[in-house]
């Protein structure tokens, strides 16, 4: 961008195309200070960020294609352009698949011809990438999410000229109470520690199995513990040393107090209350929860979540239910089953005793029937009814109790089975939702790798595709530094794995295209609305708040990107409750700051996403924020000098005559008539 410089009656032009003297109208900005010779004098928090570093976005609500000839006019030469439909899309919100193959050549084009570097920004309103939903994590939910990333990666492959293809990780609610900081605590509203939801899953669907509320009691069995029995630091009987906690069973031998075996936990004694003739029961309260998840940490040196403790205990007392039922019904059927076969002995008498019996002695049966003696006994014979008869009618009944107690107590058991095998299937979503998360993430990973090897030639692709993951709502996972990293990390591994198992790849060259194509996208605005969940320490100022806050920004950000996480930038500001992307330098974010830390870091690719009054001027205002240079012919000036005179048309030039100038006041520099 160019910007000429020459001295008419003792004045400077410091704009883009007028001049200013006493008798004519004045910018908000006074010309930039100089040296005694002339140069400049560059202010001390200047930044050498220009307009091949900083760019901006299309309209993700208009039309791509006339966009980008809009950014291109306003003198861009980074460009993302972006998207906002999911699905099928229309006029207004366009997706990458509304442009065919000529509108993705006309872009390719121009893109060329300007010299312009390129991301692409896939639907900005995406699913977990986890395929997180109300129910659980499913499988189509997941394909959706990676459905429209690929669309952005095919749509990058023929009409940009590579880069980061960007998209929001949405993954799944978690309370913010339980982020850990070094720098301080957060928290989404006053009561979320206490109230806040938890959930469990099954590793084998992803089904949610349980919600748990902080504020919730539950109640589980009391069962004998060596603690109970004197028995912490000895042995049993198979040399298993007690330890505090540990249940006793019946034989007195050990059952570990954190066992995954079921079966281990149907034999323990539960502890019964004589007064009171039932079985003690105990509650426990979600810092029980905790306490315990750290207990299992001490012993065995892996954590467990305190929600999956809640979730096998739940599962534990139904299926001790279960199998309760199961023996309630259970426990009369061996007799049953013995007095059906001295039922069928006893018929198969009476039967032959009727056979040779004279029809008019057959009244003495009767006596014979009730005088034998049976297990379970025969009953008293009805008048005028044969003893045959009768015994069939009382096998009947005994089948169908039989019958009935078979299925009662199979259906029990089959329960039992099926919360058994549940147990031992307990996940946290974290840990279950993390994995998946990094499967979709490889996969769009590697169509980034293979869409970028097949158009790097043919299109004439400057940079390679790569996925970029962005940071978003707190309140979701993914948002946090520490989480974004896992995900970033975790995606890397997969990819690396699936390359080494479907390509056949060694694990070096694995590795490194994983790196290459999974790569973050960092939005600081984003990062900057975990400034309103931020909790205040007791006795500190607002200054000392702030201070505090915006370290965590400056530091985090700047790990991601040294550590090899982040290679593309969004600024935004905001004023730390919504996501408004105001213009950098007009919220509360620590933006110069941050950018002096980028710039250090070495970072090149910035994007200045757009709000809702600043398009067109967005890339001005910030390169005039941070007094990046325009370089040009003569004494170099600043875009902070040149942004109100052009940029926006605070002050339009003199230049302007007709029909279009304002008033009579306005004429053309050299005070020559047009006509």
């Amino acid at each position: 961008m160019q910007f000429n410089n020459n001295d008419y009656m003792g004045g400077s032009y410091y704009s883009a195309m007028d001049r200013l003297d006493n008798t004519s109208f004045q910018t908000s900005d006074t010309p930039v200070d100089v040296d005694p010779w002339g140069n400049p004098i560059i202010p001390d928090d200047a930044l050498n960020f220009t307009p091949r570093e900083v760019g901006t976005a299309t309209n993700p609500m208009g039309n791509t294609l006339d966009s980008l000839k809009e950014r291109i006019r306003q003198g861009v030469s980074r460009i993302e352009l972006g998207f906002i439909k999911q699905g099928k899309g229309n006029s207004q919100q366009p997706t990458p698949e509304s442009f065919g193959a000529a509108e993705r050549q006309d872009m390719r084009e121009l893109l060329k011809i300007n010299e312009m570097k390129t991301s692409t920004h896939a639907a900005v309103h995406g699913d977990s990438l986890a395929g997180f939903t109300e129910n659980g994590f499913s499988a189509a939910a997941r394909a959706n999410a990676l459905k429209e990333i690929k669309k952005a990666i095919d749509f990058a492959g023929e009409a940009s000229k590579g880069g980061a293809v960007v998209f929001h990780l949405t993954e799944w609610g978690r309370p913010l109470s339980d982020i850990h900081d070094p720098y301080g605590k957060f928290k989404a509203y006053d009561e979320e520690d206490k109230d806040a939801a938890k959930y469990a899953v099954d590793d084998r669907n992803g089904k949610l199995i349980t919600e748990i509320k902080k504020d919730k009691t539950i109640y589980r069995p009391k069962f004998i513990t060596a603690d109970d029995k004197g028995l912490v630091g000895k042995t049993d009987a198979n040399g298993k040393e007690f330890k505090s906690g540990d249940w006793v069973d019946i034989n007195g031998n050990k059952i570990d107090r954190f066992t995954t075996d079921p079966d281990e936990l149907f034999n323990r004694m539960p502890d019964f209350d004589k007064d009171r003739t039932r079985f003690k029961t105990e509650e426990l309260q979600w810092d029980d929860l905790v306490r315990e998840a750290k207990e299992y940490e001490d012993r065995y040196g892996k954590k467990i979540a305190p929600e999956v403790l809640y979730a096998q205990t739940e599962i534990v007392n139904r299926a001790l239910q279960a199998k309760g039922s199961s023996l309630f019904y259970a426990r009369d059927y061996d007799e049953h089953r013995k007095n059906l076969e001295s039922l069928k002995r006893e018929l198969e008498y009476f039967k032959h005793l009727e056979e040779i019996t004279p029809e008019e002695e057959k009244w003495k049966l009767k006596k014979v029937f009730e005088s034998r003696r049976v297990p379970g006994g025969l009953g008293t014979l009805p008048e005028h009814k044969l003893p045959s008869v009768f015994l069939e009618e009382q096998i009947k009944h005994t089948k169908d109790s039989m019958r009935h107690i078979h299925e009662a107590s199979a259906s029990a058991d089959a329960q039992a089975q099926q919360f058994v095998d549940t147990f031992k299937h307990v996940k946290s979503v974290e840990k279950y939702g993390l994995d998946k998360t990094a499967e979709t993430i490889a996969k769009a990973g590697i169509t980034a790798m293979e869409t970028y090897n097949r158009n790097k030639d043919k299109y004439e692709l400057t940079d390679p595709i790569y996925v970029a993951p962005e940071n978003w709502d707190p309140r979701v996972y993914g948002s946090h530094p520490s989480e974004y990293k896992d995900i970033i990390k975790n995606s890397r591994d997969k990819m690396a794995q699936m390359l080494m198992h479907t390509k056949g790849l060694d694990k070096e060259d694995a590795e490194e295209f994983a790196k290459k194509h999974i790569r973050g996208t960092l939005d600081v605005g984003h990062l900057n609305l975990f400034r309103s969940h931020f909790e205040r320490k007791e006795g500190e100022t607002t200054e000392q708040f702030e201070k505090r806050f915006n370290k965590w920004i400056l530091d985090e950000s700047e790990k991601l990107v040294k550590e090899g996480y982040v290679d593309h930038i969004h600024l935004t500001d905001n004023f730390g409750f919504d996501d408004e992307h105001l213009t950098p330098g007009q919220g509360n974010v620590p933006m110069k700051e941050f950018l002096k830390r980028m710039q250090d870091a070495g970072v090149k690719d910035l994007i200045v996403e757009q709000g809702s009054y600043n398009i067109g001027k967005e890339v001005s205002d910030t390169l005039a924020f941070i007094n990046s240079p325009v370089y040009g012919v003569g004494r170099a000036q600043r875009f902070s000098n040149v942004r109100n005179a052009h940029f926006g048309y605070n002050a339009p030039g003199f230049f302007i005559a007709g029909a279009y100038s304002p008033s009579n006041d306005w004429r053309p520099w050299t005070e020559i008539p047009l006509e």
